[in-house]
């Protein structure tokens, strides 16, 4: 390789490593013009594919690599990474053993079999190949946060704290290290400092981007009284309806609040109205002088579990809307339910495609809950492809569910309809975070790896007083999930019926 290729090499490498895909994809593309079978170009235009979610695309790639270098260790090692993110996990170990056999001394190749066998839950195995990667490179942080991952899935949490700060003292510029920290501490209570970390989620190869860069970034509350400020929602609804509950605080600080959300949020955060201007876009950014994102509010706020804003409901359907839906659903002496079992699959979020899968419950599961006499079962469930399903297999699997889906255009009209109904039944959603904010009793049906949101080890809520949380005992179980509900649900309708 020339010393022109081998500094467009170096160069792409760079900038994989600060996230510039594009960038090193058009760089990759001009060195394998003038070296179409250099393996180093072809791995790194694997690499690029494989962050970019293309991992069929990937893997042919590092394919077309090893059949050029059949000694090539570090290929046999992206392999087996791009393997695992297919679930293909014996195929997987068996690329990283190879690496292994052919360059017995590789500390990364030890901790991707660590990450495999972790998304095989098979924890305390990985802990063992986390070890023999520190033992080979006792500076290597990334095996030390690997570790610190599977520790917390084993719930060892004290000894996973230390591994996350053996990590950020070998690097403390190492952003998904400060990340999965403030996860634990989040989740564990410990949001002194957990807020703190979170604040890392800007510095990930994320889709959630910091916006409004040109504005100073509100630092504290002092001083702030009739000062223009932009809050700006950052991430998912559910997150916007939670963490909505701090526009009314900060505002009785004085200052001039624009709430900028999806537009799906607008009529149902009309109650937010007497404390902001709600907005869907901005056109004007010179006129504020400060900005936040929504997500960042509770570290100004110094949020402890304590004080957490508590006021409950802090959000109202429209008292017209909930007189329609009234009607709609009639009279009914039985106890009404809504059920939402899916979030739903976005095509172009792949990286989110795992949780999805560990979050949502089959049909052919949540419809068990028709046993339970006594109930007047509806669904709130949208999108595909658990809406169609239920169209298709509904007759079937749950013949006495009752569709809403017609019903509901956007928030403001779901809320109606959850205001008439006894109970929400749901797994991790916004309409379980809408549910929470309406006052309503919602029970949440919890993945094994919960959402920091929820808290590890608790079946209430400090967000959500009207939350009850069911929790999955072991990953991907929700038989034993949903024969606590069934119990639980069995004796409201009982109670209901001797009302």
């Amino acid at each position: 390789m020339d010393i022109g290729s081998q500094i467009l090499l170096e160069n792409s490498l760079q900038l994989i490593k600060t996230g510039e895909l594009e960038k090193a994809q058009d760089l990759l593309v001009k060195g394998l013009k003038s070296l179409p079978n250099s393996p180093d170009f072809l791995r790194l235009s694997s690499v690029v594919a494989a962050m970019q979610f293309d991992f069929s695309s990937a893997l042919n790639l590092i394919d077309r690599v090893i059949d050029l270098a059949p000694d090539y260790a570090i290929a046999y090692s992206n392999r087996g990474n791009i393997l695992k993110d297919l679930g293909r996990y014996e195929e997987a170990l068996s690329s990283l053993n190879k690496a292994i056999s052919l360059q017995p001394n590789y500390a990364e190749a030890y901790c991707n079999i660590g990450n495999v066998l972790q998304d095989l839950h098979r924890n305390e195995e990985a802990l063992s190949w986390y070890d023999n990667a520190i033992a080979l490179d006792p500076n290597y942080a990334g095996a030390y946060n690997n570790k610190g991952n599977a520790l917390v899935k084993l719930k060892r949490y004290q000894i996973a704290t230390e591994s996350y700060n053996i990590a950020t003292a070998i690097n403390p510029g190492y952003a998904e290290c400060y990340y999965a920290k403030s996860m634990l501490q989040l989740s564990t209570g410990n949001f002194k400092e957990g807020w703190k970390n979170y604040e890392a989620r800007w510095h990930l190869n994320h889709p959630v981007k910091f916006q409004f860069s040109d504005l100073v970034r509100l630092e504290h509350l002092q001083d702030i009284s009739g000062k223009n400020i932009l809050i700006w929602a950052e991430q998912g609804l559910g997150d916007s309806i939670q963490f909505s509950r701090y526009i009314e605080p900060l505002c009785s600080f004085g200052a001039k609040i624009t709430f900028l959300v999806p537009d799906l949020l607008i009529n149902i955060f009309a109650p937010l109205r007497k404390f902001c201007t709600l907005v869907s876009s901005i056109e004007n950014q010179t006129k504020f002088d400060f900005h936040s994102p929504l997500l960042s509010l509770p570290m100004l706020f110094d949020t402890t579990l304590e004080s957490i804003p508590s006021k409950n409901p802090y959000l109202m359907a429209d008292p017209n809307m909930r007189d329609i839906f009234k009607g709609r659903l009639g009279d009914t002496n039985n106890f009404k339910v809504g059920v939402v079992w899916s979030g739903g699959f976005r095509v172009y979020r792949p990286e989110l495609w795992s949780f999805n899968k560990r979050r949502n419950i089959e049909l052919e599961r949540i419809a068990k809950l028709k046993d339970v006499s006594g109930i007047n079962f509806y669904s709130l469930q949208k999108g595909d492809p658990a809406e169609s399903e239920l169209i298709a297999k509904g007759p079937e699997l749950w013949p006495n569910i009752i569709h809403c889906v017609k019903w509901l255009d956007d928030f403001s009209d779901t809320a109606a309809l959850i205001e008439n109904l006894d109970l929400i039944i749901s797994v991790d959603t916004s309409t379980a975070h809408l549910a929470g904010a309406l006052g309503k009793p919602v029970w949440i049906l919890n993945r094994h790896d919960s959402c920091w949101r929820w808290l590890s080890d608790r079946s209430d809520s400090p967000w959500y007083p009207t939350a009850k949380i069911y929790q999955q005992s072991d990953p991907g179980n929700w038989d034993g999930v949903l024969e606590e509900v069934k119990t639980d649900l069995s004796a409201l309708a009982l109670k209901h019926l001797n009302q």
